[in-house]
């Protein structure tokens, strides 16, 4: 019998998917409901947003892993991702007139990337099917050129703004935003450093190289 944990991913970004195998790790993707981020209020700024949500994620999940069969531990990783500048809360585009809006307000500006995660252990034998939860918050501080029109008119255009909180994605490999401080995979969607970490500490999996379903 296989004593190796399960990791499970419970987002269907594919960014973030892409962060984890190139780390090394090997993980089963469950998504969240989207009614999960339904109803959220940000009166209590980014970092409280995204911690709620990774958690509300994570919970959604939980509750779909117990209601089918298992053989053995399960580690859940959950995360929200979110854009703040001048005290406003980006999220992901409605559309590209949003989109638009968001580049407008982040021109010239810093701004900061902030990434809830939680980490969910289920044993097996836990009777009270509770396990233990870690949640923490990671923010990385960027700086957008004061970018004409014509260039947000043209990643508007690209489509690549889609699905990306704040309108734009940092993988893209934009010549017009620059990290000031923090990580780089946390602009992407998860920060690394921390996720391995974590998982490290909670002595789960020492290394990606043993987090691999067998």
């Amino acid at each position: 019998m296989n004593t190796q944990p399960e990791l499970i991913l419970a987002s269907s970004s594919p960014r973030r998917q892409e962060l984890m195998r190139e780390a090394g790790y090997q993980f089963r993707v469950m998504s969240p409901d989207p009614s999960v981020e339904c109803g959220m209020c940000s009166s209590g700024g980014p970092a409280e947003l995204v911690h709620e949500l990774a958690m509300r994620k994570a919970t959604d999940v939980v509750k779909q892993l117990l209601a089918e069969p298992r053989e053995r531990d399960v580690v859940l990783l959950a995360a929200d991702t979110v854009a703040e500048c001048q005290g406003q809360i980006l999220g992901k585009p409605a559309n590209e007139d949003h989109a638009r809006q968001m580049l407008e307000l982040m021109r010239g500006r810093q701004h900061h990337v902030l990434t809830g995660i939680c980490l969910w252990r289920l044993p097996l034998a836990d009777a009270d099917q509770q396990g233990t939860t870690e949640v923490s918050v990671v923010a990385t501080t960027l700086r957008m050129d004061d970018i004409s029109d014509d260039a947000i008119d043209d990643y508007l255009a690209s489509g690549a703004w889609e699905g990306k909180a704040g309108g734009f994605g940092y993988q893209d490999r934009l010549g017009w935003i620059h990290i000031e401080h923090g990580s780089e995979s946390n602009v992407v969607g998860l920060p690394m450093e921390k996720v391995t970490e974590t998982l490290t500490r909670m002595q789960v999996f020492a290394s990606p190289s043993e987090a691999r379903i067998k």
